[in-house]
């Protein structure tokens, strides 16, 4: 595969600078990429590329001799050394050769294997001991198109063996309430669950024959080869796995018109997405985004729809805890119900 080649155009100089904001671009259209993946090769800080192309990166704690890595997927990887950033930088990333994934997609590998090797090497690939996550959570449900509950959370995860718990420093940082009026009860356990997925794809494997799968392809993120595929039954599940380690690098679930009639409640539409980055030999969870939009009925025959959408953000990880959080927060619990 040919060298990767990133173009910079610099707006300002200033020497050991803590904020550099960027804008990531196509190579050859220079239109903005957004949801690039912004993070460092030692330091455990997360960003993202906006609608713009732009990321705001916090260099505090940061060392000189790290890297700076921009991906996205289908496109080679930036690297830039931290002791060469600027505060202002455009960096264009330039799209994989059709051609060149092509001459190195050699597998007899059907979905079926990939998914038992994910399981395989599951222990190698995820931190299964204790690890803590700095997240920013947002919360946004509208019932009946008045009713709105709006939260934006700082909160620390922490998992061990797959276990989580949850802690806040007792501050919200935005929260809007018309109406509240609570459609679901939102609860971090359940949305979380099992970050790595494995329980999933043991399921998926469990009844794999039921599934329409496609055939397998091979496209690249994070300058590594990926194999990329679906099953669908009433469910449409994407996987994006490493072709090395066997990796889940992204997942996605989109499903339409989902009818529950004990439940007397229809799901107009879902969405999950999963993504995960690379650092130090495992992956780590980077983001995590659901919507969701569902009529339903209440006891007394009334009619209500409700739209939810959450997002959740990973913006620092370790294996120690973060000091500012030290209130803990009743995981089985509607999140914003702890925050009154």
């Amino acid at each position: 595969m040919k060298k990767l080649f990133y173009f910079l155009t610099l707006f300002a100089i200033c020497v050991n600078a803590q904020i550099v904001n960027i804008k990531i671009t196509d190579f050859s259209s220079n239109l903005p990429l957004d949801d690039a993946d912004v993070y460092f090769k030692n330091s455990t800080k997360n960003f993202v590329s906006d609608q713009e192309g732009k990321a705001v990166v916090d260099l505090s704690n940061v060392t000189q001799n790290d890297e700076l890595i921009v991906s996205k997927k289908d496109y080679q990887d930036a690297i830039i050394k931290v002791s060469e950033l600027k505060p202002e930088m455009i960096i264009k990333l330039e799209k994989v050769s059709e051609v060149e994934l092509k001459e190195a997609f050699v597998t007899n590998l059907k979905a079926e294997d990939i998914l038992q090797k994910v399981i395989e090497n599951y222990d190698k690939n995820f931190n299964t001991e204790q690890h803590f996550y700095k997240v920013n959570f947002v919360l946004d449900e509208v019932v009946d198109s008045t009713k709105r509950d709006f939260i934006d959370l700082d909160l620390q995860l922490r998992f061990k063996k797959d276990n989580l718990s949850i802690k806040s420093y007792n501050r919200v940082n935005i929260r809007i309430i018309n109406e509240p009026n609570y459609g679901y009860i939102i609860k971090l356990n359940p949305i979380l669950g099992e970050i790595s997925l494995k329980n999933k794809v043991n399921s998926y494997l469990k009844y794999y024959t039921k599934y329409k799968v496609s055939t397998v392809n091979l496209t690249m993120y994070g300058n590594e080869l990926m194999y990329e595929f679906y099953l669908l039954d009433h469910v449409y599940h994407r996987f994006l796995i490493a072709k090395d380690s066997y990796a889940i690098v992204e997942y996605s679930m989109d499903a339409e018109d989902l009818k529950f009639n004990k439940e007397k409640q229809t799901v107009n539409f879902v969405n999950t997405y999963y993504k995960y980055r690379p650092y130090q030999g495992k992956y780590i969870l980077k983001e995590l985004m659901r919507t969701w939009s569902t009529d339903y009925k209440e006891n007394d025959g009334s009619d209500h729809n409700v739209n939810v959408k959450i997002n959740l953000e990973v913006k620092d990880f370790s294996t120690q805890p973060f000091p500012e959080f030290n209130k803990s927060v009743n995981e089985k619990m509607d999140i914003r119900r702890s925050f009154k």
